[in-house]
């Protein structure tokens, strides 16, 4: 009997499939969009991690610069704090990060190409998670008005029957939702790539001047911490006693001279990454509004889309930038 009521279901979905059903070829170009994208946040955190660690380091030649102990450790104090202080991830930012990282995991999640007891779990836990991410960003930007419910609908990836049915509900699913999270994308590439700044031109409230001071107070710090040192000295005459420092010209030992290169040329490679991260997400926005207009259209695709592959190899040029920082 359960069998005969089964036939009869996956008859009555093969009949009132029509259009429903998207080509392998399309979910997996939805599928390698989530890919690309699932951790994207990782790329804008990298500049600002590396800032930070070039920025402590910086502060410590600085203190080493300094004549009198207690300036010495207050300026370590500073260093210490200053990640706690300067964050240059607002909420929004950090929101929209989050977001994008979770939506792309969510089209993953919607297009594998395998179901199982797992993909319904993690599909439960994560269309809590992507909905109250959509409502912190509503709050954060108000005028934003994002749609709410897309991590449920991702949550409702479930399997009845056999692989026709997983197919034509993941088809229903990816039409429903890839239109609906393109708002998502619009507003949360809107939010970065205001954070990340302009590719070229003067910012000086952003990620661009930040690290151009900072290559500035590099070379200020490393002067000064070359051109003091300090050695305590007690002198006795007499029956007098006198203390003070001997104040002489230092001259750095090579391992000195290699970490201030390799601070520097850490910031250029976080330069570059805040320029590749702009392209990223201006070909991000891009793919993804061709990937709305793909899953409307029947259609076998041959190859990805031109702004899909333009976004990969962004992608790819961000992984290479990042493994030359150390």
């Amino acid at each position: 009997m359960r069998t005969r009521i089964k036939s009869i279901l996956l008859g009555v979905l093969v009949l009132g499939s029509g259009c429903a059903t998207l080509s392998k070829s399309q979910l997996n170009e939805v599928n390698t969009f989530g890919q690309l994208t699932c951790n994207f946040s990782d790329y804008p955190g990298t500049i600002v991690s590396t800032y930070n660690r070039v920025h402590q380091l910086e502060e410590i030649y600085r203190a080493n610069s300094l004549g009198q102990p207690e300036a010495h450790f207050n300026a370590l104090l500073l260093a210490s704090d200053f990640k706690k202080v300067t964050d240059p991830f607002s909420d929004k930012i950090d929101l929209s990060l989050k977001l994008i990282d979770q939506y792309a995991k969510g089209l993953i999640l919607i297009t594998s190409s395998k179901h199982t007891a797992n993909l319904d779990t993690a599909a439960a836990k994560f269309g809590t998670n992507l909905d109250s991410l959509v409502s912190k960003f509503n709050k954060a930007e108000p005028s934003a008005h994002l749609a709410t419910g897309i991590g449920a609908a991702i949550a409702s990836v479930i399997t009845f029957g056999g692989d026709f049915y997983i197919r034509r509900k993941q088809a229903e699913d990816v039409k429903a939702i890839v239109p609906t999270g393109d708002k998502l994308i619009e507003k949360t590439t809107e939010a970065l790539l205001a954070f990340l700044g302009p590719v070229d031109g003067k910012d000086e409230k952003g990620l661009q001047y930040m690290i151009s001071q900072e290559k500035v107070s590099i070379g200020n710090s490393y002067k000064a911490y070359l051109g003091l040192n300090r050695d305590e000295i007690n002198i006795s005459k007499d029956s007098a006693k006198y203390k003070g420092y001997i104040k002489h010209e230092r001259f750095a030992d090579i391992s000195n001279d290699k970490e201030c290169l390799q601070m520097l040329q850490d910031l250029d490679a976080a330069e570059v990454l805040r320029k590749k991260c702009i392209e990223a997400v201006t070909n991000m926005r891009k793919a993804h509004l061709q990937l709305v207009k793909d899953i409307q259209t029947k259609l076998t695709l041959k190859e990805y889309a031109q702004e899909l592959q333009d976004y990969g190899s962004d992608v790819k040029s961000i992984v290479n930038t990042i493994s030359a920082i150390k």
